[in-house]
């Protein structure tokens, strides 16, 4: 493999283009292509759905692309050995953190965690949810943050450490939310949501299901500041946790929560950890998350 395929097609899933990964990479747009079927050559399958503005990754591709990341992110730890040893050696730990958090929480982690044991040295990752749970188990990383709706659950071997509950709701454009008193309008609307393996989306198509009521996807988009922009444009509605709402609306204006008596979902937030992370490690993690949130 090389290992310029693997960091390409990283860039294309990042920027959900391969015109911005040829202008970011400083390469022509058809090496960005040859390298994503060299990829694809690899796996045995397709890693992109085509058809689809702004490109989207296939089923397969999400599990390559969590594992690409994972694989990067050892090499470029490799090329940093050689620096490594002089100052005693450190424990690392790598944390993960769910999509849904990562803009919110990396710089916490990264500057808390230094601070609770100077011998730590910290790996970050990033992931939907569900794949930080196989990694955890998998014994790829230590331990991960997540939330978890409250209509979903773990399987009965997984170990979810909770932290607290954050409020869910239900974010349309400035002036619309009178337009949705109720669920199934809302439904009618339309949805600006991440793409498959979200643990919000599932939590929200799980509930309209069980209510017998449409799920219509009006776009799917990775990234919660990009979703936002969007609802902003009149595209259609949102499902966030509301202290993420309220951090973005101090910065911009045009957003309001619906407010529904038929929405009952909450969210969980906790860590899960591996077996082999010890309970003053996980619980110090911990303590940076719950300051964070509560």
């Amino acid at each position: 493999m090389d290992i310029r395929d693997l960091k390409t097609f990283i860039y294309v899933a990042d920027h959900q283009s391969i015109t911005i990964a040829s202008e970011k990479l400083g390469v022509n747009q058809s090496t960005v292509t040859k390298r994503i079927f060299n990829m694809e050559a690899i796996v045995k399958g397709v890693l992109f759905n085509r058809s689809t503005r702004p490109l989207q990754l296939t089923q397969l591709g999400k599990k390559v692309y969590f594992k690409s990341c994972f694989i990067l992110k050892q090499l470029e730890s490799l090329r940093n050995v050689h620096s490594e040893g002089h100052e005693g050696v450190k424990r690392k730990i790598k944390i993960g953190i769910a999509q849904a958090l990562i803009d919110d929480l990396l710089d916490a982690v990264t500057n808390e965690s230094k601070k609770i044991n100077p011998h730590y040295e910290i790996d970050i990752y990033s992931g939907w949810g569900c794949s930080l749970i196989q990694q955890v188990n998998d014994g790829e990383i230590d331990l991960a943050a997540l939330m978890i709706p409250s209509n979903l659950s773990f399987s009965s071997n997984i170990s979810f450490l909770e932290v607290g509950t954050l409020p869910f709701v239900v974010v349309a454009r400035k002036g619309e939310a009178y337009k949705y008193s109720s669920l199934e309008k809302c439904s009618k609307r339309g949805w600006v949501l991440h793409p498959e393996s979200c643990c919000f989306r599932e939590s929200l198509a799980k509930l309209l299901y069980e209510r017998k009521l449409g799920f219509y996807i009006n776009k799917e988009i990775f990234g919660l500041e990009l979703q936002l922009q969007s609802i902003l444009k009149g595209e259609g509605l949102g499902v966030y946790p509301k202290s993420f709402l309220d951090k973005f609306m101090l910065e911009h204006e045009g957003l309001e929560v619906i407010q529904l008596n038929d929405f009952p979902v909450h969210l969980h937030v906790g860590v899960v950890k591996s077996q082999q992370m010890s309970i003053e490690e996980s619980n110090a993690f911990i303590e940076i998350v719950k300051n964070h949130y509560f």
